[in-house]
């Protein structure tokens, strides 16, 4: 974390923490007519979170890299085809990388590897229903939201309210 003394829009002098992380990823994981996710504790929410695959790229390593690794590692999957679905924001005001989204197919299943620390169960879900989950509040990660929606465009889904 950093602290930076600044000078607001408005004019009044102040200080802004910014979070330093690696540039990061996130994949939505589509395997004929379902997405595939991964339902983890995350610590700040205090529960079990239901969330596309994500992670952090090490040093050097290429957003599109780590997306195939932490594919890999989190739900021992290798997918044969990639799309970008664009860059977001996780918290602009505070976190400084973008989030770089892929859409992962042609997948070929193998066996997981996640770090110690982690606890993660492969949750798979018809298209319809996980973007249903996303619009009725079931799926509240704000990536896998955003992601969903930049994805449900990229496919040619409606989107309904629930």
């Amino acid at each position: 974390m950093e602290k930076h003394r600044i000078t607001h829009p408005t004019g009044e002098p102040g200080e802004h923490l910014l979070v330093i992380t690696p540039q990061s990823c996130a994949i939505v994981v589509k395997d004929g007519d379902d997405l595939l996710f991964a339902r983890q504790p995350r610590f700040a929410a205090r529960r079990q979170i239901l969330e596309i695959v994500k992670g952090g790229a090490s040093s050097g390593e290429s957003s599109l890299d780590c997306a195939k690794r932490e594919l890999r590692e989190e739900l021992g999957i290798v997918a044969h085809r990639w799309s970008e679905l664009g860059v977001l924001y996780e918290i602009p005001s505070i976190v400084e990388p973008p989030v770089m989204i892929f859409l992962a197919q042609d997948l070929e299943f193998g066996q997981a590897e996640p770090a110690l620390e982690e606890s993660i169960s492969l949750v798979r879900m018809t298209i319809d229903d996980a973007l249903h989950a996303a619009t009725s509040g079931s799926i509240n990660d704000a990536v896998t939201l955003a992601a969903l929606l930049r994805f449900a465009l990229h496919e040619g889904h409606v989107i309904r309210r629930p």
